[in-house]
């Protein structure tokens, strides 16, 4: 019997492991930004945007927050040391403005090909779907957007619920919402750090998503006992 014919709960990571930024950070926000007069690259941009993604620990540090305002002012923060290594945006609260509604846009993502097929087949096996996601309050719109809201039995974000992946305090609270034991859940992500670490601290079984786009699983040797697919296909 497989992990997910065991389990009775299936949580999913958003980002990453049901879609993507398309076509990537980088180039929408080259493309709001041209329209200001920054001339900025794509992949310069997108260099820059991870480096200032990393310093935060992703949405981690607004775990505490659930005010829209306060999410935006996070955001602007990020934009503004992104931008502030290129030549100055004159009118930057208009550029900020537009790139925040913009991204928040379903049309920015693309779900990857499997995803609907994948949850079609496990709601018809009785499996109840979750999403725990270190995202903002955008999160609930884009997937109403994208058509993940009727294979979801609820969405969880971090910056709404008040803590963040890796912290047990999250799953405990997707366990709880679920009405799940730790031993028939599993959790499904492409970060090692935040998805499988997290959830392991916990009991609970992982699978990691590794699409190999951009090699940060490149390295097997510190995940060898982690069940690892390339696609969600896979957990059919």
């Amino acid at each position: 019997m497989s992990m997910i014919d065991r389990v009775d709960t299936i949580f999913f990571d958003a980002g990453g492991t049901l879609f993507r930024p398309y076509p990537s950070v980088g180039e929408v926000y080259r493309d709001v930004a041209s329209r200001y007069g920054c001339r900025a690259k794509a992949d310069e941009i997108e260099k820059f945007f991870q480096e200032a993604w990393l310093k935060r620990d992703g949405l981690a540090d607004l775990a505490s927050h659930s005010s829209e305002k306060i999410e935006r002012e996070w955001w602007r923060g990020l934009v503004s040391d992104v931008f502030g290594h290129f030549d100055p945006i004159g009118k930057f609260d208009a550029f900020f403005e537009e790139l925040y509604d913009v991204f928040g846009a379903p049309e920015c993502w693309r779900l990857y090909p499997e995803t609907l097929d994948v949850l079609r087949e496990l709601k018809k096996r009785k499996k109840q779907l979750a999403i725990i996601s270190n995202w903002d309050s955008r999160l609930f719109r884009l997937c109403h957007g994208l058509g993940l809201d009727e294979y979801f039995d609820f969405v969880l974000a971090s910056a709404v619920f008040g803590a963040a992946k890796p912290s047990p305090k999250i799953f405990q609270e997707a366990l709880r919402k679920a009405g799940s034991s730790v031993h028939e859940a599993v959790h499904i992500g492409d970060s090692f750090e935040d998805d499988i670490q997290g959830a392991l601290r916990i009991g609970m079984e992982v699978i990691l998503v590794d699409r190999g786009f951009s090699g940060r699983h490149r390295d097997r040797s510190r995940i060898p006992d982690v069940k690892t697919i390339h696609s969600l296909n896979e957990l059919l």
